[in-house]
């Protein structure tokens, strides 16, 4: 193995103007919440992405031996506790037809360095661009849309403009050929179940000085699982009746021109990989997700210890957006 890259803080260095923009982004994010209510039609303040909840369940990860010493150094004991949550990517909870297959398992991985280690994992872990600016503003004038469009129809049309011009540069970006080849793989396997894909993080994360990306990958084949049934029931169902393995992986960062941190349009080549363990979700496990206590769990990276906390730019901005999320969901649902 080759020398990995070290961490250093100007990999998330933002900008001027990306941190005015995130500024703005920040103010949209906490209207959007304390509309978010009447917009998904439910009795509580929603998430500002992957509001709709599948299912959630405790598990635990067992960790591989034999493991580098820098990565035993974090993971000490053998065995951690962990909630797994189970969604889809949309802002809104939509009640009715199928679903767009873009979902997310999250983790909460109990007491690793004293803190709980969260890692939000998506079926399609590339990003439509690498310009912070860029995704803020499209970001914000989605949330404004949806929020004047809730209070006035008529008016919510004069954001019309501003949401179709801030979206081409993003929608522009998605020739690029990983993201092509991606959003292939998914069309292809739109109705294959929840449990069948592969997930990773959206970004970075540091391990102890070095930078790696986290991965999940099912043990067992379950494509034609649930066929023909919207993923709301059958995950659940599935979680009732069976016991379901994932391996969690981590791959580590050696060079910015086959593994690059801040350019999420490509997937990483040539990385070193190491198998950090086995994730079981035994059956019968699922917790209330209806339960207040449940659906108002966070699952924010930033919470981390330091050594597992987010790395670069697109995840800077996404701090912040989780933290006026989080405080301002709890705030109006009384945590």
């Amino acid at each position: 193995m080759k020398t990995l890259l070290t961490y250093t803080p100007d990999l998330d260095e933002l900008s001027s103007a990306e941190k005015n923009d995130l500024a703005k982004a920040i103010t949209s994010v906490e209207k959007f919440i304390k509309s978010s209510s009447k917009i998904s039609d439910v009795n509580y303040a929603t998430r500002d992405a992957h509001s709709k909840t599948y299912a959630t369940a405790n598990g635990v990860l067992r960790v591989s031996e034999d493991l580098p010493e820098f990565i035993q150094e974090i993971f000490k004991e053998k065995e951690y506790d962990l909630i797994a949550r189970f969604s889809n990517a949309n802002l809104v909870i939509n009640k009715k037809g199928r679903d767009v297959p873009a979902y997310g398992f999250s983790l909460k991985i109990k007491d690793i360095n004293g803190r709980d280690a969260n890692f939000p994992l998506v079926n399609f872990p590339l990003f439509p661009t690498n310009s912070p600016s860029t995704f803020l503003r499209f970001f914000t004038s989605v949330n404004t849309f949806l929020v004047t469009k809730q209070d006035n129809f008529l008016v919510s049309a004069l954001d019309l403009p501003s949401l179709l011009k801030n979206g081409l540069p993003l929608f522009a970006s998605l020739l690029s050929g990983d993201l092509i080849k991606e959003i292939i793989k998914l069309i292809r396997r739109r109705n294959h179940f929840f449990f069948s894909f592969p997930y990773g993080g959206i970004g970075c994360y540091r391990l102890g000085n070095y930078v790696m990306k986290i991965g999940l990958q099912p043990v067992r084949n379950l494509g034609k699982t649930g066929k023909d049934e919207p993923q709301k029931k059958s995950v659940p169902d599935f979680i009732s009746l069976h016991d379901s393995e994932f391996m969690l992986t981590v791959k580590m960062c050696e060079n910015q021109k086959d593994q690059p941190v801040n350019n999420l349009m490509k997937m990483w080549k040539n990385a070193p990989e190491y198998t950090l363990g086995k994730i079981t979700i035994p059956k019968n496990s699922a917790l209330n997700s209806s339960s207040p206590d449940v659906e108002n769990l966070n699952f924010n990276p930033f919470e981390n210890a330091q050594t597992l906390q987010p790395v670069g730019k697109i995840q800077q901005t996404r701090k912040k957006i989780y933290e006026a999320s989080i405080s301002t969901r709890n705030k109006l649902n009384g945590i």
